[in-house]
């Protein structure tokens, strides 16, 4: 055979091999990518691979989400089932075919891998002895790579290069097209569980605000059949025990007779009960008419209607109009902790300092932390050692503050980890719980930019994070128009105290601080007492009681983070100048005080 027939003939064959990889990349692509599914995808693929080019071994992986690693996904036989089982990896850009193709989004190709030395020797694949990287990018982003390793040396023409490079851009399309599809149906299936929430919480809401008005006069009725009561024993027991005087001659005697006489007529057996009644030895009678029975009964009534008050309150409550406002986390959430009364040393809080500002209703804010950490303690029910990890931090990349509510109780199965948020939902059975607490927490939240998630593992323990938005009107800075007075604060040695103490001081005030106890010597000489109304070591209320002893109330202002209609009742009547929503910002504190000042002058 002449020259030109020996190069027409390899050509020949040169072209039925093009031609051949040719259709088995097309074999390849058409059978990819109508699966939509990635966990049917990675597995298929690599089959197809090593079927339809006869190739030793094949693997996808893909990158993780630091982009650090690319981790193996599917792999061939018993060697992909060994390293998937044993979470094989390869740091991108590391010393391997996978992590420099990840990292440079180019082939690699190595026809001899006893010669290369950008290599990594895999000892569940001896036989490997020539191998090919293939980037798998969308554009410029790389999500992963396919390795494709044969027993044969030079295993790897231009040919298989094309061939299979066109197969893997096709495999990363189909890859991309799965995750697009697995967050379009994760996305559906969070809005429609939102939309079952929100449908949940406006019919039960709708529910309970009838039956809220329906229950409100229970217990004023149980109330006044209690006076009512006791007040008609005791008549008739004094009418009894009246001598010389007509029994029947007395107006409540007379009453009593004529509503005796309609109770016959309308229940013709009470006659025969009352008669056999009064001729029952004490004891026996005692069980049959019993008053502390009966006195347990209305206490039934009057709970009931106060468990029915506090479900209306606890769902309509978060749902009413809210004033967010710039909010200094820290401050709220140790003022809920004051008021839980929980065990000394339970909670362990990390708190970051310079904590910016967030926005949030704090009176509703402190609603969310005190329901939080009462679930918190409550999931470690029985525990000789209960500790609350509180952790408080800002998140300037998403302009968020953070705060992490951990125990380490009994967990959350997954099961429920949604029927948490559904209102009336309890896992604590009958004991007082409403089912309430969490889908109030997000409301409240959700009205305000914020959100709230969960992690749980049952036997570890729980972490509820809260996330609010972080304050940006950048507020005008406050002018420091010289002052004059002297101002004592009464409050913690905590973040609020600090603030104000070094802003008024800048502002030209005298400023002196109580002591640790919350006493000084003469409250007269001030002009002004801020006294904060919620003390985590103290009653503000008998120290209110002793300045107003000392006739400096008048000039008093308590400023309170959860302004409350009952305790503010209390302190105005012991003629309190103001009590107002804790100011956090420069310019409402010096605002509220220079007011203060001029009304006590």
């Amino acid at each position: 055979m002449d020259p030109t027939q020996i190069e027409a003939s390899i050509n020949l064959e040169k072209a039925l091999r093009r031609a051949n990889l040719l259709a088995a990349a097309a074999e390849v692509s058409q059978n990819i990518t109508h699966i939509l599914d990635i966990d049917e995808l990675l597995p298929k693929t690599v089959d197809i691979i090593c079927d339809a080019y006869g190739f030793y071994y094949a693997g996808v992986f893909l990158i993780d989400a630091a982009g650090e690693f690319a981790v193996l996904r599917a792999g061939r036989g018993d060697p992909g089932r060994i390293m998937i089982e044993n979470h094989h990896k390869l740091a991108v850009g590391g010393n391997s075919m996978i992590g420099a193709c990840t990292a440079l989004n180019q082939a690699r190709i190595s026809l001899d891998v006893d010669t290369e030395k950008v290599w990594y020797p895999n000892p569940v694949l001896p036989d490997t002895r020539s191998e090919m990287a293939l980037p798998l990018a969308i554009g410029d982003r790389v999500i992963g790579a396919v390795t494709v390793q044969s027993t044969e040396g030079a295993a790897f023409s231009d040919e298989d290069v094309s061939s299979l490079q066109a197969m893997a851009n096709q495999l990363a399309i189909a890859i991309d097209n799965a995750y697009k599809r697995r967050e379009l149906e994760e996305t559906h299936a969070e809005l429609l569980r939102a939309k079952t929430f929100e449908a949940i919480a406006t019919a039960t809401g709708d529910a309970i605000h009838w039956i809220g008005n329906k229950a409100e006069p229970i217990g004023a009725s149980a109330e006044r059949i209690r006076s009512d009561f006791q007040l008609l024993v005791c008549a008739i027991a004094n009418l009894l025990q009246q001598d010389g005087q007509a029994v029947s001659s007395r107006p409540l005697a007379q009453m009593l007779l004529d509503k005796a006489a309609t109770l016959r007529q309308e229940k013709p057996d009470l006659a025969d009960l009352a008669e056999k009644a009064n001729t029952l030895p004490a004891d026996k009678l005692e069980k049959r008419l019993s008053l502390e029975s009966t006195l347990e009964d209305l206490d039934i009534i009057s709970d009931s209607a106060a468990l029915i008050m506090r479900i209306k309150e606890d769902l309509i409550g978060p749902a009413r109009e809210q004033a967010p406002r710039p909010t200094m986390v820290d401050d709220v959430l140790k003022d809920a902790i004051s008021t839980l009364a929980l065990p000394s040393g339970l909670i362990n809080l990390d708190i970051s300092p310079n904590l910016p500002l967030a926005v949030a209703d704090p009176a509703q804010l402190n609603r969310v932390f005190a329901n939080l950490i009462k679930n918190a303690y409550e999931a470690m029910e029985g525990q000789p050692k209960p500790r609350i990890d509180i952790k408080v931090r800002p998140d300037l990349k998403q302009n968020l503050v953070l705060i992490d509510v951990a125990d380490h109780g009994t967990g959350i199965p997954a099961a429920d980890m949604d029927k948490i948020w559904v209102t009336f939902h309890t896992t604590k059975g009958i004991k007082g719980h409403t089912g309430l607490g969490l889908p109030a927490c997000r409301l409240i939240l959700e009205q305000i930019g914020g959100s709230i998630a969960v992690t749980s593992r049952v036997g570890e323990g729980s972490t509820f994070t809260v996330s609010l938005p972080l304050d940006k009107n950048t507020e005008a800075k406050a002018k420091l128009e010289p002052g004059k007075g002297k101002i004592l604060l009464v409050d913690d040695d905590d973040s609020w105290r600090q603030f104000a103490s070094v802003l008024l001081k800048a502002a030209g005030y005298k400023v002196t601080v109580a002591a640790e106890d919350y006493s000084t010597d003469n409250y007269s000489q001030y002009d002004l007492i801020l006294i904060d109304d919620i003390l985590a070591e103290g009653d503000s209320l008998a120290i209110m009681q002793a300045i107003a002893a000392a006739g400096a109330i008048s000039k008093t202002v308590a400023v309170s983070s959860n302004p409350r209609v009952e305790r503010t009742k209390v302190r105005m009547l012991l003629g309190l100048h103001n009590l107002l929503p804790k100011p956090y910002t420069p310019a409402s504190l010096l605002d509220e005080v220079k007011k203060a000042l001029e009304a006590a002058h």
